[in-house]
């Protein structure tokens, strides 16, 4: 976004959005038994992941342990485009909700073994940032993002070390990091070492903030 406005001005400052602690994040979390990709929040059209679905599928047919593992978890209002995609395929597990309290929200992305962010197909997904993104990283479960490989999300993931993203057509590297995914989850040491989550927090963004006002008042 920055790189965007800096043609009109060449004192650009962005601000993210961020998190807050929230209170139940202390208690003990155990992880879901399955190997669950877990998307929370809204999945309209443009949203529509369509070759995840296809690979999914792909790796179900040649791995039936994988099948037999498999959960895919929709904790959100869901289009009706995405149930006819979903009912193309044969996967034995698949949990909808259409809503639950956000404190519970929070618990879904703790338990989740992979989060599962979404970025809308269109001309402006470069610039994409929801605030989605800074509860899975407070949640510090792998993610997996589907969108631009060189826009604002990708530019998160990579600072906080805290998933992968792949193009919304790169069906060879999406299916490359599942299957590792996999691999990570049935040898039980699917973590992610995620680093400078910190600088999303909402106290550090105030303050980040403050001293630009600060700077503009004194220029």
């Amino acid at each position: 976004m920055k790189k965007k406005y800096s043609l009109l001005s060449n004192n650009i400052h962005v601000v993210t959005n961020g998190f807050d602690n929230e209170e139940n994040l202390t208690q003990d979390i155990r992880l879901d038994s399955t190997f669950s990709l877990t998307h929370i929040g809204l999945m309209n059209a443009d949203r529509n992941p369509k070759i995840l679905w296809e690979v999914l599928d792909e790796i179900c047919k040649e791995n039936s342990q994988f099948s037999n593992d498999l959960e895919i978890k929709l904790i959100g209002k869901i289009a009706k485009e995405i149930d006819e995609s979903l009912n193309k395929y044969s996967f034995k597990t698949i949990t909808k909700i259409n809503y639950v309290p956000h404190n519970e929200v929070l618990k879904y992305q703790r338990e989740s073994q992979v989060l599962l962010l979404v970025v809308n197909d269109v001309p402006s997904a470069k610039g994409i940032l929801t605030g989605k993104i800074f509860e899975y990283l407070q949640a510090k479960r792998p993610i997996l993002a589907i969108g631009p490989e060189d826009g604002d999300l990708a530019e998160v993931l990579s600072t906080t070390n805290s998933g992968e993203i792949v193009n919304f057509n790169n069906k060879e590297k999406l299916k490359r990091i599942i299957t590792n995914l996999y691999t990570s989850y049935k040898h039980k040491d699917l973590i992610v070492d995620s680093k400078n989550i910190g600088k999303f927090h909402r106290k550090e963004l105030t303050r980040q903030l403050s001293e630009i006002l600060k700077d503009i008042n004194n220029s």
